[in-house]
C-alpha cells in the first residue's frame, strides 16, 4: 500500500506502507510535521489548517482513496498525559468504550436490578417520613442504568503496595501496561483498522519500559487489525529485525525510505571500502544506530565502524559525511589504556 501524508500545501510524505511505519533521521522539523499532519487529521480543526493545507485541508491518501477518519479508530502517544487520558472516563477514551461495552453483561445487569429495587425500599421508607409531613408530596426515586450509575458515581484509582491511590499518581509503566490490555480488548471487539502514532517516546518512557512495550505492539500488530507510526529522534530500544529495515523513513534534506534487507546490504557491501565483515544482525544493529545521523551536516562522534557504515550510507543518498578524524582516532597509550 502506499500511504500519502499531506504535510503542507500539496507537499506529501509518501510511505511503501503495509502496517508500520518507523520515521528517524536529523531533520525534526519535518518528523514534527508528519506528526501534526497526522494529529490534526484526525482531530480536525479547520481554522488552524486550512491556512497550512489550503481549502481542501488535510490530505490522507492510502492505495489513493482519503483514509476515513469515521472508519479509523486513531490513538496518539506523545506525552504521559495522552495515556493517562485514555484511563479516565470520557467519551472516546478506552477505559470509556470497555467500561460500557459492560452494560449488557447479565451479572452487571443483575446487580443494577438489585439496586433499583433497594431504591424502590428506599422510596416507601422516605415516603413514609414524608407523610408525617405532608398529606399530597408523593416521593419517587427514578431507576437507574448502568451508564447512568457509571456516570454518576464512578472514581477511578488504582492499587499497590495494598494501598489505594489517585490515579494521577500511577506511574508510566503501569499507564503503558494498563494502554496495552485496553487496547487489545479494542482489537478484539473491533472490526475497524485501528492506529497508533507515537512521538518521542523517549521523552517520558525509560528504554527498559519502552522496549516491552513495543514487543508487546509488535506482536498485536501481528495478532490485529493494528498499524503503527512511530516518530522519534533515534530507533533505540525498538525490537527492530532484517525484516523491518524496509519500513525506517529517514527525514533528512529529503526523506528516504531504507530498501528491503537483501537490496539494502547488497548496495553498501558494493560501495564499501573493502569486504564487509558484519554479520546480518550486526547490519541491522548497525543501521539502527546510524539511522537519526544520515544526512546530519554537524560533525559525527560516533564509533569509527558505524562511521564507515554511514559514510557509505551517505555517499549512496548523495549526502556528505562531517567527522573530524584527529577525534577519532586514539594514541597508542590510550588505545594500551583501554585494553588494560
Amino acid at each position: 500500500m502506499i500511504l500519502k501524508i499531506e504535510l503542507e500545501n500539496q507537499n506529501f510524505l509518501d510511505i511503501d506502507f503495509d502496517s508500520v511505519a518507523y520515521i528517524t533521521g536529523p531533520n525534526q522539523k519535518q518528523i514534527w510535521k508528519v506528526f501534526r499532519s497526522l494529529y490534526y487529521y484526525f482531530n480536525k480543526d479547520p481554522k488552524l489548517t486550512e491556512n497550512i493545507y489550503g481549502e481542501n485541508r488535510i490530505e490522507m491518501i492510502l492505495d489513493d482513496n482519503n483514509l476515513s477518519v469515521k472508519n479509523n479508530d486513531v490513538f496518539f502517544i506523545n506525552n504521559r498525559d495522552s495515556i493517562y487520558d485514555q484511563m479516565i472516563y470520557k467519551k472516546d477514551s478506552l477505559l470509556f468504550e470497555l467500561l460500557n461495552s459492560l452494560e449488557d453483561d447479565m451479572n452487571v445487569a443483575h446487580s443494577i436490578e438489585n439496586i433499583n429495587n433497594e431504591n424502590l425500599k428506599l422510596e416507601m421508607v422516605v415516603q413514609n417520613l414524608l407523610d408525617n409531613y405532608s398529606n399530597n408530596l408523593k416521593a419517587e426515586f427514578q431507576d437507574v442504568s448502568y451508564l447512568d450509575f457509571l456516570k454518576n458515581n464512578l472514581l477511578m484509582g488504582y492499587g499497590a503496595d495494598g494501598r489505594n491511590y489517585p490515579l494521577e499518581f500511577m506511574d508510566t509503566e503501569n499507564l503503558l501496561d494498563e494502554f496495552l490490555k485496553f487496547i487489545e480488548f479494542k482489537l478484539k471487539d473491533n472490526g475497524k483498522p485501528t492506529w497508533l502514532v507515537i512521538y518521542n517516546l523517549d521523552s517520558f518512557v525509560s528504554p527498559k519500559d519502552k522496549w516491552i512495550f513495543m514487543i508487546r505492539v509488535k506482536e498485536l500488530i501481528e495478532e490485529y487489525n493494528l498499524r503503527l507510526i512511530y516518530l522519534g529522534n533515534n530507533l533505540n530500544d525498538l525490537p527492530i529485525d532484517e525484516n523491518d529495515l524496509e519500513k525506517i523513513i529517514i527525514s533528512a534534506k529529503s526523506f528516504h525510505q531504507l530498501l528491503p534487507f537483501d537490496e539494502l546490504f547488497r548496495s553498501i557491501r558494493m560501495h564499501y571500502p573493502n569486504d564487509c565483515d558484519l554479520t546480518d544482525e550486526e547490519f541491522v544493529s548497525g543501521i539502527k544506530r546510524i539511522a537519526p545521523f544520515i544526512g546530519k551536516k554537524e560533525n559525527l562522534f560516533i564509533s569509527n565502524k558505524d562511521l564507515v557504515l554511514l559514510k557509505v550510507v551517505n555517499e549512496i543518498l548523495g549526502y556528505e559525511t562531517s567527522f573530524d578524524l584527529k577525534n577519532q582516532l586514539l594514541t597508542d597509550a590510550e588505545t594500551k589504556f583501554l585494553k588494560d
